[in-house]
């Protein structure tokens, strides 16, 4: 009898005759060296394309053992035929290595790995136990879990929320106020929500950036320099959703305050002179006034430096200084285009610009502004 020379089919099933010789039983020329198999299209392979896999002894790990035998073969085109899965599964994608080995236990490791050569991001090393007796191959099947990229859920929760009503403003004494008096601002707003109420204050509008200071749902406000200033407060809820309101102060001038100074240095005539400028004497750093009556003064950096303001603030007739921050390069402003003490911009004290005491007392530097006080 003539003996079959034919290729192995790896994990598959060998059905009919090899090319060349005649099918059993077949009537038709047509069909003489035709083999049919049904090939399955294979599941997802994320980033795989090959298996690294790896024999090392019984007692060894996949990453420490040394390998007994070891080879990295791509992921075959065709599916794993349905007979090597458990009942139920289909479409999974594999790789298949035969090694010649002494007879012996063996634990084996397989490693999904990227077209570079690199370990998957979504597949694991499957291991598995192995026994190989002389004579005939064990087969095993070594399955890699692969986390894919699971889905997440989505519960929406859809709510009804209204912004805060402001039910009152109150300005005190006046809204029509001097450049020596301040005004009180007390606003009044509830949520229909019934969430907590909070509030933000600002100046939209003026001849120049008065000293607007609040807590909670009062405000004060005060001015240098006469004209109309155009306020606002914003009322939120919990969720940040706000209503806002706006308002005008109208300021007009008065030569000169009267009244106690609030002690501590006194403020002499109604304070300095807007544009009085000076150096500091530890430091030399000049400084000018953008600001002043006899209760505050508002006092910027002519320039980068380092300023006792304590020293200064006193030498000008307050008891001390009070909040300063940072000038972000503009004299006489924050932020704003060609300011000065002629044409002041936005006050602004953020507390920036600290830097520590020597024999003068506090200092701030660099680009500074800070306010004096009695």
């Amino acid at each position: 009898m003539k003996a079959l020379k034919c290729g192995a089919l790896v994990l598959g099933l060998l059905a009919g005759a090899c090319n060349g010789s005649p099918s059993a039983g077949s009537g038709e020329e047509g069909e003489v060296g035709q083999i049919r198999v049904a090939l399955s299209t294979p599941g997802p392979t994320y980033d795989v394309s090959a298996m690294n896999i790896r024999v090392v002894n019984a007692y060894d790990s996949c990453f420490y053992g040394e390998a007994v035998a070891e080879a990295t073969v791509p992921l075959e085109e065709e599916a794993l035929p349905s007979h090597l899965i458990p009942p139920g599964g289909e479409n999974h994608p594999f790789a298949d290595a035969l090694f010649v080995l002494p007879p012996g236990d063996y634990w084996v490791c397989a490693t999904p790995q990227t077209e570079y050569g690199t370990p998957s991001s979504y597949c694991y090393t499957g291991e598995t136990y192995a026994s190989v007796f002389g004579g005939s191959t064990t087969e095993t099947t070594v399955v890699s879990h692969c986390s894919g990229q699971p889905n997440g859920g989505l519960d929406v929760i859809a709510a009804l929320n209204s912004a805060p009503v402001i039910e009152d403003l109150d300005i005190a004494a006046s809204k029509f106020i001097t450049t020596c008096e301040e005004a009180t601002i007390t606003v009044s707003a509830s949520d229909p929500d019934g969430d907590d109420v909070w509030y933000e204050w600002f100046q939209i509008s003026g001849p120049t950036w008065g000293a607007l200071t609040a807590t909670g749902a009062t405000a004060t406000f005060s001015a240098p320099i006469a004209g109309t200033y155009e306020l606002g407060v914003v009322a939120y809820d919990a969720w940040g959703y706000g209503t806002s309101l706006t308002f005008p102060i109208h300021v007009s001038l008065e030569e000169e305050c009267g009244g106690g100074g609030g002690g501590g240095g006194g403020g002499g005539g109604g304070g300095p002179e807007v544009c009085q400028g000076g150096t500091d004497d530890g430091t030399g750093s000049p400084w000018v006034v953008c600001a002043a009556d006899e209760r505050t003064a508002w006092i910027s950096a002519d320039t980068m430096g380092h300023y006792h303001i304590d020293d200064i603030c006193q030498k000008l007739g307050y008891a001390a200084a009070g909040d300063f921050g940072g000038t972000c390069g503009n004299v006489c402003g924050y932020c704003e285009a060609e300011t000065s003490c002629r044409r002041p911009g936005r006050r602004h004290f953020d507390g920036a610009g600290e830097c520590g005491y020597d024999d003068l007392g506090r200092l701030i530097c660099y680009t500074v502004q800070w306010e004096c006080v009695n």
